[in-house]
This record gives C-alpha cells, sequence and structure tokens, in this order.
C-alpha cells in the first residue's frame, strides 16, 4: 500500500511539474521530500554510452564505470542497480575478441575461447536490469528489437545479453524499463543513427531519415509517458567530428602551395602525427580515393602503416614534381620509414566535406526533434552537444577529447576513439546529475572527476603510435 500511495503521490507531483517552462530555473517549486521520490527506481535506456562500453567491448570493469551506475551510486542506490555485468576477459565488439587493452605499449585484443552468454554473471536476475543500455541499439532498436534477430543490425547479439528474451515475454528495451516501473527514466538515443555513416567512411544511406527519428521518439516518449509516472531526463546528440575516431588525423591537414593546393589537405606525417615538412614548408598530399576528404578515420592510420596513400615517385611525378625531385622525395621517406606504394586511401577510410555536411545536418536535425519533443513531453535534456564540443575544443574538468596514443594522461576516451573512457563517464553522469539537480530541486552530490584521471598513464612511456588493421577493424565494428 505505502508503495501504491507514494507512486500515486508522485503522479500529482509530476503533474505539476509538467506544466512548469523548463527555461525558468526556479521551476519546479516542489518542496524536497516530494521529489526525493523520483529517486526511488532509476532505469536507464540506451546504447553503448549508456551500457558503460569502453575500448570496443564490455566488462565489469567498464561496467562499473557506466554513468547511469555513477549516478546511482550517488543517489545511493549502487548496491540495487543491477546491470548485465560481463565477467572478464569481457566480450569485444568483433566476433570471437575481447575488448581493447595495452600491452607492452601497444593495442591489442586477446582471443575470447568461451561463448559471450557464460560470461553474463547475474543472467538469472528475475527481473529486467535497470541498465537496459544495448551497444548498436538504435532508435528504433530501443522500441521494437527483442534480440539479436530482430535488431536493425540482424546479428547483434548484445541485446540477446542484455534483454535476455524470451524469459521477459520477447520485450523491447523500452518495455523492460516500463515492467520495472520506474520514478526516473535516464535515456539517451540516436547516436547509432547517424554515427555508424561517419565511422564507414560516410556511407550516407545508414543514416536514419529525419522523420523516421521523428516518428520513432515520439512513439518513444508517448509509450514511457503513457505507461510509467516517471521523470525522464534525456540527453541530445554530440556532433561525429567531435571524437577522436574522426578528428585525430585532422592534425596532417596542410595547404600545400608549392602544387597550388590552398584548402588544406591531408599530408605525410611522422609518428608524433605532425605533418613532414620536406624542406622550405613542402609537404606532400597523401593519395585518396575521394576527392575533397576533410577527415581521415582512425582505421586510415593502419592503412597508412602499410603504404596506402604513400606517394611513391610516379605518383608524386603525376603530382607536378620532376622526375629527380620525386626520386629523391621517395628515398626521403623510405628512409623516414615510410613504404610509399602509390596506393590511395580507400574511401571508407575517409569523409568528404559534403559527407560531413549531410552528417552534421542530420545531427542537427534529430537535436531540433529532441529539443521539441522535450518541451512537448517535458523532458528535461542534458546538452551532450555542447558539452563533447567543449571537451573537443578546449577540454573539460581537466580531461582532453583527443585520442590515448597522442594525450594518454588526460584523454576523456577509451582506447577506441568514440567511447569514453572512466573518466568520460564521470564527465557524463556529473552532466545528468546538474540536469536532474536543477529539474527536481535535488542535490546528488557530484563525482570528482580527477578521481578518474590517469586511466592509462602507466603505458604512455610504452605505446606504439600505430595500430593493426585487426584492431582498426575492431574498432568500428559496432557500429
Amino acid at each position: 500500500m505505502k508503495r501504491i500511495t507514494g507512486l500515486a503521490f508522485l503522479f500529482i507531483a509530476l503533474i505539476f511539474w509538467q506544466g512548469c517552462e523548463l527555461e525558468d530555473p526556479s521551476q519546479p517549486s516542489l518542496n524536497i521530500q516530494q521529489n526525493q521520490l523520483i529517486l526511488s527506481k532509476m532505469v536507464a535506456i540506451g546504447n553503448s554510452l549508456t551500457a558503460g562500453f569502453q575500448s570496443a567491448g564490455m566488462v565489469e570493469d567498464f561496467q562499473l564505470n557506466s554513468f547511469p551506475y555513477r549516478i546511482a551510486q550517488q543517489m545511493g542506490a549502487g548496491a540495487s542497480f543491477q546491470q548485465p555485468l560481463i565477467a572478464a576477459p569481457g566480450i569485444g565488439s568483433t566476433a570471437g575478441k575481447t575488448p581493447l587493452k595495452f600491452v607492452n605499449g601497444a593495442l591489442v585484443a586477446d582471443d575470447l575461447t568461451v561463448s559471450p552468454l557464460t560470461l553474463l554473471k547475474n543472467a538469472r536476475l528475475p527481473r529486467p536490469y535497470d541498465n537496459l543500455g544495448v551497444p548498436g541499439a538504435t532508435l528504433n532498436d530501443a522500441i521494437s528489437a527483442t534480440s539479436a534477430q530482430t535488431s536493425q543490425s540482424g546479428s547483434n547479439s548484445f541485446f540477446d545479453i542484455v534483454l535476455r528474451n524470451p524469459n521477459f515475454g520477447n520485450t523491447t528495451q523500452v518495455q523492460q524499463a516500463i515492467m520495472l516501473n520506474p520514478t526516473l527514466i535516464l535515456l539517451w538515443l540516436g547516436n547509432n543513427d547517424v554515427l555508424g555513416a561517419a565511422t564507414a567512411g560516410g556511407a550516407l544511406e545508414r543514416i536514419t531519415p529525419q522523420s523516421d527519428f521523428t516518428a520513432q521518439m515520439t512513439t518513444l516518449l508517448t509509450e514511457l509517458r503513457q505507461k510509467t509516472r516517471a521523470a525522464i531526463v534525456m540527453a541530445n546528440i554530440p556532433y561525429v567530428t567531435d571524437i577522436p575516431f574522426i578528428n585525430t588525423l585532422d592534425l596532417i591537414f596542410r595547404p600545400v602551395p608549392a602544387l597550388g593546393i590552398s584548402t588544406p589537405v591531408p599530408v605525410v606525417f611522422d609518428a608524433t602525427f605532425q605533418p613532414v615538412d620536406f624542406g622550405g614548408g613542402l609537404y606532400l598530399p597523401l593519395l585518396t580515393e575521394e576527392q575533397g576528404v576533410t577527415h581521415l578515420t582512425i582505421p586510415a592510420l593502419s592503412a597508412y602503416q602499410a603504404g596506402l596513400g604513400v606517394p611513391n615517385a610516379a605518383a608524386l611525378m603525376a603530382m607536378g614534381f620532376a622526375d629527380t625531385t620525386a626520386a629523391a622525395l621517395e628515398q626521403g621517406m623510405i628512409a623516414a620509414g615510410l613504404t610509399p606504394t602509390g596506393q590511395p586511401i580507400p574511401g571508407t577510410m575517409s569523409l568528404t566535406a559534403d559527407e560531413s555536411a549531410t552528417i552534421r545536418a542530420a545531427v542537427d536535425g534529430y537535436n531540433a526533434t529532441i529539443a521539441a519533443l522535450a518541451q512537448q513531453f517535458q523532458v528535461p535534456v542534458v546538452d551532450a552537444n555542447t558539452m563533447l564540443n567543449q571537451l573537443n575544443s578546449n577540454g573539460l574538468d581537466g580531461y582532453s577529447g583527443r585520442f590515448v596514443l597522442l594525450d594518454p594522461a588526460n584523454t576523456a576516451f577509451s582506447l577506441d576513439g568514440v567511447h569514453p573512457n572512466n573518466g568520460g563517464y564521470a564527465i557524463i553522469a556529473n552532466a545528468f546529475i546538474e540536469v536532474i539537480n536543477t529539474a527536481f530541486q535535488l542535490n546528488i552530490p557530484k563525482l570528482n572527476t580527477a578521481d578518474y584521471k590517469g586511466q592509462y598513464v602507466s603505458q604512455a612511456q610504452k605505446m606504439s603510435w600505430g595500430i593493426t588493421s585487426e584492431i582498426a577493424d575492431q574498432v568500428r565494428a559496432i557500429f
């Protein structure tokens, strides 16, 4: 009876709150005891970012740093907040592999010799998990997928691990969240509706159409509002160009006046990710399948090490260099440890200006939908877009948005260049906590993000500058 009465009381409070303007920091004007009811049962719906995915994989050590779990701890509910905990060595994004790790300074992934399902430590939990984040999930997956087979990819086994159907009646993420009678729902979806297009090098057909995104998000929020009495907090979507997977090699773009190239292009670079000056400010353009390239993705680093993109004498002559100069430049690159093949970097590893603009426009459209629906359904929004832009541009809380090979001591990103590390998830947790506290007049304490610094610092002096093709495949496999 106390449970029913409490929820009814919460429902009255939430109706009152729904009439408030989100822009007004004085709202909602509820007393603290009433608002504390919101913290009774928290559930998280989302994708890999919600699951605590790191370094192209999932394992308990990572999951215990997921932002929903960290928030639960700060609420005093960490002990009861259930996640689909994966025992070591963990499950990688590539079939048969574990998450990435450093071994003697090199990025590696071990072979997984057991069935992933056998690693699920609390598989027999007789209810859905509180953290229902499924790596690789799209917005449509959250409202329609009940298994790997029914997921948008048709083979995402993380749905089987997290949802454990048919145990719960072949239900979706959203339906299982509703089954838990939540009082607070953390919602972060939509990233994978556009991210895969970028990580695949401009596969624009992988972008969810704006009309579909709007319809799906409307369906999701309508279902949560009609079937729960929960407060909802959701995040918007960052620009994909703000993650190291996309922007790390932006450092190697330079104009080449000697060849009449005024717009920056990718040029030959060294082991410190710095363009090589061949004398008098002369840079040598890399060879790319696509024209108008504005970004090279992390997998291009592996291709570059194998010689793709590195111009040989013939390619240099085609650019306009004299044969003797071209031969000398080729020998200079060989002496520097490069392998001039004269073969271009594939288009699957680059983004053009047009592709980047289309992807950015999709993110803007999704975020406009999120903002509009947030007003309609009275849902506070965590501005993850601005947060990640700030991290990428100027840093945040002493962390940088740089790739681990460039800033192992301060990076907020894990080894895959896409997902946060422990410190990055702490930053995200604090962003959610701030919005929750403001919207509901609560006082959940924030995390001290400095406690999570230096996750990779022990490897800093050993790090190799490159990655293998196998690792390159794994860092993008989940998308």
